[in-house]
């Protein structure tokens, strides 16, 4: 192919990205989107509400500014081009209005949206007190996982944070190890995790629903699988899962394969790093198992409980997801793994 339709013909593939990106936009189904149409109603918490209505009215006041600046830039182009015969115009050394209006403008501007980015930043300090008392949380990121604690309530959890509808949620935020950034898009903006800084933030949810999150600091290998779930219950439910949260693990009928895989536990290692109420694994390094058949997510959110899952995870948890923290003292047997399945499973 020859003249004007071969150039053509050979930059179609410089189309191919814009046109993949503006019809990636048009995806309805997306949970972790932050955006709504312009000051929507439809918000599932407060915070982001107010935050989503701040970043449009930045939007607008840009695109205004854009429109204004490049009709002026194109208007000029054309209006002063040089023309057939038109001898070189005289160069213009400074000129002191346009000097001082392009100084002062842009500072308008900037300070003009200062003052609603400020005043939410204040506004969002503390929940607001004709909303109730706030629930209290502490999170802690780990690499890659994240624990969610509820002080007082004797609940301690992982991967899912459960809070109830219409109740302000004050969060305390600190890291286990480097830099992390809890992350609930319909909920909230980012606020870091920097060790040993704690940091606080606090949002509430309208609707009951499953929110999703996720670590946004580059935080190691497995940082984009760092994912957690906002659980959002009516208050008797979350009252409901609180107490469900509280006892002890229960103890498996002797004789079965339950009790053989909680003997596992012992024995095999898993307390160093496990915590199971009621027996004696005791440590803080991985996810609380007290009541772990509760969740519907483990590894960090990657993976469903269920007997599949759980056998895959254990049986090699670095195929799964790499460089992640459990490593196993020796390869198990089908038949301990089955077992260990097994009692997991019991842990409601």
């Amino acid at each position: 192919m020859n003249g004007p339709l071969a150039g053509a013909w050979r930059r179609w593939p410089l189309l191919v990205l814009p046109l993949a990106l503006l019809l990636g936009a048009c995806d309805f189904n997306a949970p972790q989107s932050t955006l709504r149409p312009p000051f929507a109603t439809d918000y599932a918490g407060d915070v982001s509400h107010a935050q989503g209505n701040l970043f449009w009215l930045t939007m607008l006041l840009a695109a205004i500014v854009f429109v204004l600046v490049e009709g002026a830039l194109i208007y000029t182009i054309f209006r002063y081009r040089r023309r057939a015969n038109q001898p070189l115009p005289h160069p213009t050394h400074g000129h002191t209005v346009f000097e001082v209006g392009w100084t002062i403008i842009p500072t308008l501007i900037l300070v003009g949206l200062s003052i609603p980015s400020i005043e939410l930043l204040f506004r969002l300090d503390e929940p607001p007190p004709e909303d109730g008392p706030a629930l209290d949380v502490q999170v802690v990121g780990h690499q890659w996982w994240w624990e969610f604690r509820y002080p007082g309530q004797n609940v301690v959890t992982a991967t899912e944070l459960h809070i109830p509808v219409g109740q302000p949620v004050r969060v305390t935020l600190q890291s286990a190890d480097v830099q992390h950034s809890f992350w609930v898009p319909r909920l909230a903006g980012k606020t870091d995790l920097v060790p040993p800084r704690v940091n606080h933030m606090w949002f509430n949810a309208k609707e009951p629903g499953r929110y999703y999150g996720q670590c946004a600091e580059l935080c190691g290998i497995e940082h984009a699988q760092m994912r957690f779930y906002v659980v959002a219950q009516q208050p008797a439910d979350f009252q409901a899962w609180v107490q469900s949260q509280q006892p002890p693990a229960a103890t498996p009928p002797a004789g079965t394969a339950a009790e053989r895989g909680a003997n596992l536990i012992i024995t095999g290692g898993c307390i160093a790093c496990h915590t199971i109420q009621g027996t004696p694994a005791q440590g803080v390094i991985g996810p609380n198992l007290t009541h772990v058949a509760s969740r519907s997510m483990i590894a960090g959110g990657i993976l469903p409980f269920n007997a599949e899952d759980l056998s895959r995870w254990l049986h090699d948890p670095q195929e799964v997801k790499p460089g992640n923290h459990m490593i196993l003292p020796r390869p198990l047997t089908d038949d301990e793994i089955s077992d260990l399945v097994a009692y997991l499973q019991t842990l409601r």
